[in-house]
């Protein structure tokens, strides 16, 4: 099972959010949470964790865990490191995106944090293209509606990088 959700919220102080997520999970569960205004769309992180899933099952995983494969998809990098300081919540965020794998309650997680879902905080936001690491002549290759198309390439370019 995973659980795809955004939510609205002060992230106070990021290990009380990291740690309430943990405690939202059973046994074989793990959670990802990353800052939404750099997702671009619901489709870019459906890919990450298509790709993740299917590196697991070809055993082409650079990490441990399923969230945090995805993390490194949706990030377009190889390093953990690179991916957290890209994708990770920080304090003062108040908008991030969750994703889960196996049995987690999301109701249990936001009451512990007291965030809200509200999934319109996945609709992506063009203007952090840039801070993503798609630069103004990538952007101004593609028509405007396609310009989310660019952050799935970098998705999928992931693998090349193995």
């Amino acid at each position: 099972m995973v659980l795809l959700a955004g939510l609205k919220g002060e992230v106070s102080d990021t290990e009380d959010v990291l740690r309430a997520a943990r405690e939202a999970c059973e046994a074989d569960a793990s959670v990802q949470l990353m800052r939404a205004p750099m997702v671009f769309g619901r489709i870019h992180l459906e890919s990450a964790i298509d790709h993740a899933i299917r590196a697991f099952e070809r055993g082409r995983n650079t990490s441990n865990s399923r969230a945090t494969e995805t993390l490194l998809y949706a990030s377009g990098t190889r390093q953990i490191s690179k991916a957290i300081e890209k994708m990770g919540i920080r304090e003062g965020d108040s908008e991030v995106a969750l994703v889960a794998f196996g049995e987690f309650s999301l109701d249990e997680f936001l009451e512990k944090v007291d965030f809200k879902q509200d999934d319109s905080v996945l609709g992506g936001d063009a203007s952090m293209l840039i801070e993503y690491g798609i630069c103004k002549k990538e952007i101004a290759s593609v028509p405007e509606s396609k310009v989310f198309d660019l952050v799935l390439e970098r998705v999928a370019m992931v693998d090349l990088l193995k």
